[in-house]
């Protein structure tokens, strides 16, 4: 993965982290730096502020063809509100623009009941592979 696609990007500072130095929690940032050798990202925040994540305490949206399709496959099984939002937050993402990214973020950071649908860690995890050793 190219790493330095997350740069500039808007992320969101999980909602729900309980130990924040800056204190941003549910609040949208831009990435200004990635460190992926030593998991630090370092993010500039609306108010002016910067501070350093765990990519695992900063998202992303998903793709907006993800979303639709989380709604026409589970729509019916959500409550009407999520529904509503997940709908709000892919047509925002259909605009393209920053601001609108913006908006959908700050959306998404205020219902829970969309986090697994419209939300995605800033960067996948790298999976390990298991070494196996053959003896004889």
């Amino acid at each position: 993965m190219n790493q330095e696609a997350l740069h500039g990007s808007l992320v969101l500072v999980h909602p729900a982290l309980t130990v924040d130095p800056a204190n941003a929690q549910g609040k949208v940032a831009v990435v200004t730096y990635d460190r992926p050798d030593t998991n630090e990202i370092y993010v500039s925040l609306m108010d002016g502020k910067e501070a350093v994540y765990h990519p695992d305490n900063l998202l992303k949206l998903k793709d907006r063809q993800q979303i639709m399709q989380t709604l026409v496959n589970d729509g019916k099984a959500m409550p009407l509100n999520d529904f509503k939002t997940l709908y709000k937050i892919g047509t925002l993402l259909d605009r393209g623009t920053n601001k609108a990214t913006f908006d959908a973020l700050e959306l998404a950071a205020v219902n829970p009941g969309v986090w697994e649908s419209a939300l995605s860690r800033s960067r996948p995890a790298i999976e390990q592979k298991i070494a196996t050793a053959y003896t004889r």
